[in-house]
């Protein structure tokens, strides 16, 4: 097979990984096969390049990546940044000062070019949601300020997430920078708000790879299952949904696919040259 006109995107939680956070066989298989017959295989995910890069051991994926939720357009093979946007960092500091005062207990994390930074006390650490990310280390906020932000994100109750949202709106700060909730298998009954920079996303990222040389005249499919990847799926050619996605992810699906625990990404590989027909 040919796949020397086609570009994957593909995301990490619940689309690429299963339940447990790791890559079948079958899946990994089937990307080889691919890109060694001229498929393009990106990952597109809201970790940063050092936190992916620690779960993608043997998985052949060989394009510009998007990292960040679309602040970032990363080539592993260069180690290196095609594309960023930052965030208001001095906004996302006001977020994150207020949920330190308000609720003390929450997990908080900002994401800059070199690493993940715990802006936390050690004593309130989730491990679960620490041992996602294994790149963290603790810090102040005020130490965190020195850097340029990508992200912030805060991981703590539903019904907290929903306070912080509300002073967010209240406090006048909406306009400056996106916010989207959003949870992960990998930690059971997670629930966190990242607050991205202002109209950027996977989709955003997406239209930025079309004007790249490795994708140019390529079909490209977007696959992923929750809200974080609407604006992916809309902007790609072909919108790939494994049937556990999230509900608005499945309305707009142009494929739904098996689970992510039945190896979506080789069921699409399987379906791509009948597609292109």
């Amino acid at each position: 097979m040919h796949y020397s006109d086609t570009a994957i995107f593909c995301d990490l939680d619940g689309t690429l990984f299963d339940h447990t956070g790791a890559v079948s066989e079958k899946n990994r298989a089937a990307i080889t096969d691919y890109t060694r017959s001229g498929g393009l295989f990106a990952i597109s995910t809201g970790r940063c390049p050092s936190n992916m890069l620690c779960y993608l051991n043997g998985v052949d994926f060989n394009a510009p990546c998007i990292v960040l939720n679309g602040a970032g357009i990363y080539d592993c093979s260069r180690k290196s940044y095609l594309y960023t946007t930052f965030a208001d960092r001095d906004a996302l500091a006001a977020v994150l000062r207020f949920v330190r005062k308000e609720f003390p207990a929450a997990n908080l994390q900002v994401y800059t070019p070199e690493d993940i930074l715990y802006v936390s006390p050690r004593e309130t650490l989730n491990i679960p949601f620490w041992e996602l990310h294994r790149t963290s280390r603790f810090v102040s906020i005020e130490e965190a300020e020195r850097d340029s932000w990508f992200k912030a994100l805060v991981f703590g109750k539903p019904e907290e997430l929903h306070q912080v949202d509300q002073w967010i709106e209240s406090s006048g700060l909406c306009e400056r920078f996106d916010r989207v909730f959003a949870s992960t298998d990998i930690v059971p009954g997670s629930c966190y708000l990242e607050l991205l920079p202002k109209g950027i996303n996977k989709g955003s990222a997406l239209a930025i790879c079309r004007t790249l040389e490795p994708f140019r005249g390529r079909t490209f499919f977007g696959t992923g299952d929750y809200n974080n990847d609407l604006e992916m799926l809309g902007e790609a050619d072909f919108a790939c949904v494994p049937v556990n996605g999230h509900p608005d992810a499945l309305k707009i699906a142009d494929i739904v696919l098996p689970s992510n625990d039945d190896s979506a990404l080789a069921a699409l590989i399987e379906r791509i040259p009948s597609l292109q027909s």
